[in-house]
């Protein structure tokens, strides 16, 4: 993984369906190039796959992340799994309401021991439309379906799916995510949980590639080089919060 393809690979974090050509023209590099560096990462195993990740407030729930220490794994329903150096495992969870999320927190809690961390940012839960329902459930099906094929599949204009697309991928209720092999890779993907969200969206911003925050904290998922180096960059951050707390990610998936 070199310099190039580590900045390829965060582009395609950030989102998936960013152009090839843009990418291409951030890097000085030519879209063949980039083309053929995506497939050979796909064909070496370093990108596995690519998922399609909804925020359950798309469905009128709300989520919220919860960490506990990995002696064991939870079986049960989640969004999302990140496992980390930190011999912690942090759930992204679902939930009708909050007191259902601390329900389900609760529950957890009586087979995994006591959350290292608890994370539920403020939200409002969405009233999705039928078309939307139907968009995703074809979505879910085929991830990396285009848009002019969605459009034969619900039998509507290409036009009326893009501005669906745009207006749901514009709220941060869909994302397609690459599932990077981070071994393979030779990345370091880390989390920052802090109060200073503000302040580490300006520090973290050449690196970053999702942020998920409230006007109280936010979490701040990067992407780096090696741990040294992602370990000085820390080092510089709790410069301004102390209180940060770092997460460096093995492994990830969703459900």
């Amino acid at each position: 993984m070199d310099e190039i393809n580590r900045k390829i690979v965060l582009f395609l974090l950030r989102d998936f369906n960013y152009s090839q050509r843009k990418i291409a023209k951030e890097l000085n590099i030519s879209p063949p190039a980039v083309n053929y560096r995506v497939e050979r990462m796909t064909r070496e195993g370093l990108i596995r796959k690519v998922s399609l990740y909804v925020n359950p407030n798309f469905y009128g729930k709300y989520h919220g992340y919860v960490s506990f220490k990995n002696t064991k794994d939870w079986h049960g329903e989640y969004v999302s799994k990140f496992e980390c150096l930190e011999e912690v495992n942090i759930y992204e969870i679902e939930a009708e309401s909050v007191e259902g999320l601390k329900s389900k927190i609760s529950q957890m809690a009586e087979e995994l021991g006591e959350p290292q961390m608890i994370y539920v940012p403020e939200q409002t839960p969405y009233k999705a439309s039928t078309f939307d329902l139907k968009l995703l459930s074809a979505l879910k099906e085929q991830p990396r379906m285009s848009p002019v094929e969605l459009s034969e599949r619900l039998k509507v204009s290409s036009k009326t799916v893009r501005r669906h697309l745009r207006y749901l991928y514009r709220r941060g209720f869909i994302r397609l995510v690459p599932v990077i092999d981070i071994d393979k890779a030779g990345v370091t993907m880390y989390a920052v949980f802090t109060s200073k969200v503000d302040y580490g969206r300006k520090f973290f911003e050449s690196v970053m590639f999702r942020e998920i925050s409230d006007s109280k904290a936010g979490i701040l998922v990067n992407i780096g080089g090696t741990i040294q180096e992602v370990g000085e960059k820390i080092k510089k951050f709790r410069e301004y919060d102390p209180e940060a707390q770092l997460m460096i990610t093995k492994s990830y998936d969703f459900a």
